[in-house]
């Protein structure tokens, strides 16, 4: 199995430095909120609820499930999931966040609620940083840039970009969610290219779309692209994350086609609510999930669903809170993405 790579904090400053960040502040401080080690609990007292903030069926949801199975198993008590989605993620979030404390209450979101939403709202129903207790980081979710073969009849990036820019009207591009739209304006950034966004509710209904002809291209979740890949009715032209994936190993990254930097990949990630979960329990929850998808078994759940293990561990997830909340940020102000 391959290893998974990750960016360590002094990577992220160079990225930063990189991207003209280095002295962006973060509209929340993940430092001030940092504690110290605890104790873990051996066994739960109360039930467990964990709220997924996209709906059933994708891998956020799936993920979730797997996690709270192992939960369930270790912690002795019934494991609940709810899927409350909605207004990118921000309806699960601000839920969690106020939840009774007659359970203990779960967040799995990633980085809309956690990272790009501190940007694109002017206020948000929740803290993303003083309301939860990052408790891992589960999963890497790049995108694939995809195309209708029968509609765009190039097989490269750069035939492509050659190609767009002779159109006399603008590319339409599709996006389902916050990282996709994000991967597609980093991509429109840096080429150049003349391109719309098409806003989708759902990914299947986006891919609908794409393969009946509707739009240009796609930067697609890894679970809805890869099935349609392998069938011929899309073309993968490059990926979105730092480095190829295992399910599309010919498919080079956006980054290695002259576009160094480049990586746009959304991450599912667990947080406890501070008001409901005690650090004891929270400190256990997240040893647990780490065993789970750390054990060979979690890692094969993960790569068969198109999804990149990466550290699962809260430090990890701070620093992707960190990171993205600045870079995505950037992002979005440069592509007029806020909401009014």
């Amino acid at each position: 199995m391959r290893k998974p790579t990750h960016q360590t904090r002094r990577e992220w400053l160079q990225q930063a430095s990189a991207w003209g960040l280095a002295g962006v502040a973060a509209p929340y401080s993940l430092s001030a909120f940092a504690s110290d080690p605890v104790q873990p609990v051996t066994q739960l007292d109360k039930t467990v609820r964990i709220i997924v903030a996209y709906a059933a069926g994708g891998a956020s949801d799936s993920i979730a499930r797997y996690v709270g199975e192992a939960i369930g198993q270790r912690g002795g008590k019934a494991v609940i999931v709810e899927n409350k989605p909605g207004a990118d993620g921000n309806i699960a979030a601000e839920y969690v966040a106020r939840a009774p404390t007659d359970s203990y209450n779960l967040l799995v979101s990633g980085s809309s609620t956690h990272a790009a939403n501190a940007t694109i709202y002017k206020k948000l129903g929740y803290n993303p940083i003083a309301d939860f207790t990052p408790l891992a980081n589960m999963a890497s979710t790049p995108y694939a840039m995809i195309v209708n073969p029968k509609r765009i009849t190039q097989t490269k990036v750069a035939d492509f970009l050659a190609w767009a820019k002779k159109e006399d009207k603008p590319l339409s591009f599709a996006s389902a969610n916050v990282g996709g739209r994000i991967a597609g304006e980093r991509f429109k950034q840096l080429t150049k290219i003349n391109a719309v966004n098409v806003p989708y509710k759902s990914s299947a209904q986006a891919m609908t779309d794409l393969i009946g002809g509707q739009f240009d291209f796609y930067f697609c979740d890894m679970l809805t692209a890869l099935p349609q890949i392998k069938a011929g009715n899309v073309r993968a032209l490059a990926l979105s994350g730092a480095e190829r994936n295992p399910s599309l190993p010919d498919v080079p990254t956006v980054a290695e086609l002259g576009y160094p930097g480049f990586d746009v990949s959304s991450w599912i990630a667990i947080w406890s609510a501070r008001a409901s979960t005690p650090p004891a329990v929270s400190a256990a929850l997240s040893q647990w999930i780490g065993e789970a998808l750390a054990s060979s078994a979690g890692q094969d759940f993960l790569l068969k669903k198109g999804l990149v293990p990466t550290p699962v561990t809260p430090d990890y997830l701070t620093m992707l809170q960190e990171r993205d909340t600045k870079l995505w940020g950037k992002i979005i102000i440069d592509a007029g993405m806020q909401q009014p």
